[in-house]
């Protein structure tokens, strides 16, 4: 029941094909792309049909001639009316052994005696179901009934201007097609297709079928069809590795992206970081960058103890960035001068203001400012280059002697 229903669906979509404009586009297509295939390679790939064509003879006497379809068709045998028919059979097994790439088509090709051809014209809208209104027409174009009749079709021609088609339309008696495949069948021949000759030309078909749908067989050419399943194999084969090879470069592009992306964070990290230690390490040496570019504070006074005598007093020992004010009492003001310049660390020491009497002690009051010397032998203020740092301060009250 399955197997008759496919059967059935099968016929029904093959018949649907043939009625497109389909098989007539892939057999013009094929055959413009056929000479741009080298013969050789051609007959490799794609070898001709293996054929049989069996023609009766013109006189009626019942003879078939057996065609043989290659570069150009030869009669191979007669089929005599009157002869044995296990002989007609070891005879038709023989010519189908000489066929090396599989059984050959079977056609019965009738003389246009046997036929009768109508041209017909008929509404473009009845293109979907030909054959059915066709089988209407019979009647009305010839003098037989569709029951007495095989026919088959072509159209020969779109009239879209006036919504016609025209209609190539061939058929022959009932008794006359049916005789005939009973005779070949006796003999082991299944017939494929009862066509027709054109006129004048007894080794040229026209390409018509005149078995019912039914009763045509559905013929294989083997080499052609391993050729073609190969073809299919290998263009899936390709599809295959280049939608895999697509896949693994999306995978990898997919997977180079991610590890670049991480590695950028981990550069980001490092890159802050980084940041951050050169900060510590910035304020680590700010103390002592600053102790390397300006003596400290104490040095100043042992410095200043050091070089002033005992009879002068120091009252107020200023540091503020890098200039050194010095206030105190002594006899003699200038002389002071004189001796803080004498000092490695200081220098441009200047009275500041007017000097004054102390009432208590009778001696001069007196105030100095004096320029730091950097350990580098440069000034504060003449490091132009160097970020300006807020001022240190350091004030130191109380006398020397």
């Amino acid at each position: 029941m399955i197997q008759e229903l496919s059967d059935k669906l099968r016929d029904a979509a093959r018949r649907r094909y043939r009625a497109t404009p389909l098989p007539a586009f892939f057999a013009w297509w094929g055959g413009e792309l056929a000479p741009l295939v080298p013969a050789g390679l051609r007959q490799r790939l794609m070898p001709p049909k293996p054929q049989l064509w069996i023609v009766p003879a013109e006189t009626g006497g019942g003879d078939l001639r057996i065609w043989r379809v290659g570069d150009a068709p030869e009669v191979v045998d007669v089929f005599g009316a009157g002869e044995d028919l296990e002989l007609l059979r070891g005879r038709w097994r023989d010519l189908l052994a000489e066929f090396e790439d599989g059984k050959p088509e079977v056609r019965v090709c009738l003389h246009e005696d046997a036929v009768l051809a109508l041209p017909v014209e008929l509404p473009a809208a009845v293109e979907a179901n030909l054959g059915q209104a066709l089988r209407f027409q019979i009647d009305q174009v010839s003098p037989f009934t569709p029951d007495q009749v095989h026919f088959d079709h072509r159209i020969a021609e779109h009239d879209h201007e006036r919504g016609r088609l025209h209609v190539e339309l061939r058929m022959a008696p009932r008794e006359t097609v049916d005789e005939l495949v009973q005779r070949l069948k006796a003999i082991g021949a299944t017939v494929h297709r009862v066509d027709t000759l054109r006129p004048g030309d007894e080794a040229e078909p026209e390409g018509f079928n005149l078995l019912p749908e039914d009763q045509r067989p559905h013929y294989v050419h083997a080499r052609a069809r391993f050729n073609v399943l190969l073809g299919a194999a290998l263009v899936v084969v390709v599809a295959l590795v280049m939608a895999q090879t697509l896949i693994l470069r999306e995978r990898t592009v997919t997977l180079l992206s991610e590890q670049a992306d991480g590695l950028r964070a981990e550069a980001r990290q490092v890159m802050r970081l980084q940041e951050r230690l050169d900060e510590s390490l910035l304020a680590a040496n700010f103390l002592a960058d600053k102790r390397a570019a300006q003596p400290p504070a104490i040095e100043l006074l042992a410095e200043a103890t050091r070089l002033l005598p005992d009879d002068i007093w120091l009252q107020r020992f200023q540091l503020q960035g890098d200039e050194l004010t010095v206030q105190g009492l002594t006899n003699g003001s200038q002389r002071v001068i004189g001796l803080l310049n004498e000092s490695e660390l200081l220098a441009d020491t200047e009275i500041r203001g007017n000097i004054t009497m102390d009432p208590v002690t009778g001696k001069e009051r007196f105030t100095t400012s004096s320029r730091i010397e950097r350990a580098d032998g440069t000034s504060a203020a003449a490091d132009a280059s160097a970020p300006a740092d807020a001022d240190r301060g350091s004030d130191v009250e109380g006398g020397s002697d």
